[in-house]
């Protein structure tokens, strides 16, 4: 990796499992899910009636709810950081998302599926339904006044967002940079999903043979990520390091990744080529594992692509299970869980995974956690359009600063 050394300094996370980092790691290492009958809205007509929502959090008024999910968990890592409200003039905000803030327009009133004229007193909904006005709610919440950014990138877009604010700071173009993926349930999404044939019926079981689609979420995940040289300037504890990022498109479909996991290889071979790190040294593959089909055999396919010749295999899981699929959050908790990976040399399971899918066959952890050294972690993820994006992250400063 070129250029400066981008450290992480703080972790904020909210999710239906836990909307504080110390909860949310507590959930993912224990088993607890945060899946269940769909609430504030009901679900007839819907192909299914689970889904995974943040409950402790309501939508406060005039505000959207994935900007109020987003802020929760940013305020979290800025407080871990040490960054006050005084340090905060000069701090950036990268944030991916899939689909903005639906809940602006979904609560609009509806005659036979037709939207009506909009009047004059709503008209500023329109500009508070788009992605980046989550962003910008996001920063003047927290009161950041650096550059931001906004990354329509779907499911692959908390990986985005990492990616992009490492690089500003790898350039020199920011100190500190909050990088964010966040997205709200709401009725779009699951009409959306439900459409593709995309939606489990009761759980989301990630490799499992009898897996029926995924499980829509929402949340956010927040990471605060810092040159080095001003992390230990200022004394601040550094938790790891973003040491590669890799993108790639499948070029394949709209919605349905290449069978055979070409681009995701591509995406996570060039993540570990920029951070000069073999595959023999990576201690957990954090999957996508969404659950669907077309998702999991795809996802295995390009982890043999990349790993297949290792003396060893990587341990593979994914946290969806529990979690259930956050669409643009999605990466980024995960990403704070690779991080607390690296903190505590525990690779989480695969919670209910027992029969697993033939074509899937891997060293998949499941029933618990899995104890050892874990210094590397890769964080893959995949969206529509076949995006991938994949990000590893390391215990220690890797190349020259």
């Amino acid at each position: 990796m070129s250029g400066r050394r981008v450290a992480v300094t703080g972790l904020g996370v909210a999710s239906p499992i836990g909307t504080s980092v110390p909860t949310f790691w507590a959930s993912v290492t224990a088993g607890h899910s945060g899946i269940g009958p769909i609430v504030g809205m009901s679900a007839d007509g819907f192909m299914t009636t689970v889904g995974a929502q943040v409950q402790e959090v309501g939508t406060p008024p005039g505000r959207g709810r994935a900007a109020a999910l987003a802020s929760i968990a940013g305020a979290e890592a800025l407080g871990q950081a040490g960054i006050d409200a005084a340090g905060r003039g000069r701090v950036g905000l990268v944030l991916g998302t899939t689909m903005g803030e639906a809940s602006w327009i979904e609560s609009w009133p509806d005659a036979d599926g037709v939207l009506p004229e909009v009047p004059a007193s709503r008209q500023a909904e329109l500009a508070r339904s788009g992605p980046a006005a989550i962003t910008a709610d996001v920063a003047a919440t927290l009161g950041l006044g650096g550059r931001t950014l906004t990354l329509g990138a779907a499911c692959a877009g908390g990986n985005y967002a990492i990616g992009r604010a490492a690089d500003w700071i790898r350039a020199g173009r920011a100190e500190v940079v909050l990088a964010c993926g966040a997205d709200a349930f709401s009725r779009t999404a699951l009409a959306g999903f439900g459409r593709l044939g995309a939606l489990a019926s009761k759980s989301c079981r990630p490799f499992s043979a009898d897996r029926d689609g995924l499980v829509l979420g929402e949340g956010a995940g927040v990471l605060v990520l810092e040159a080095e040289e001003h992390a230990v300037a200022r004394g601040a504890a550094v938790l790891g390091f973003v040491a590669g990022f890799g993108l790639a498109c499948d070029a394949h479909h709209i919605v349905s990744p290449h069978p055979d996991g070409a681009g995701m290889a591509r995406a996570i071979a060039a993540a570990l080529r920029e951070a000069a790190i073999s595959t023999e040294e990576v201690g957990w593959f954090c999957a996508h594992g969404t659950a669907t089909p077309a998702n999991d055999p795809a996802e295995i396919a390009a982890v043999r692509a990349v790993f297949g010749s290792a003396p060893r295999q990587v341990p593979v899981s994914s946290v969806k299970a529990l979690t259930g699929h956050g669409l643009g959050a999605a990466s980024a908790i995960e990403a704070v869980c690779c991080l607390l990976a690296l903190r505590d040399g525990l690779v989480p399971p695969t919670w209910g995974l027992q029969a697993g899918d033939p074509a899937c066959a891997w060293d998949l952890v499941t029933d618990e956690p899995r104890a050892g050294r874990v210094e590397v972690v890769l964080n893959n993820s995949a969206a529509f359009g076949g995006n991938n994006a994949a990000v590893v992250f390391s215990s220690v400063a890797r190349g020259a600063a």
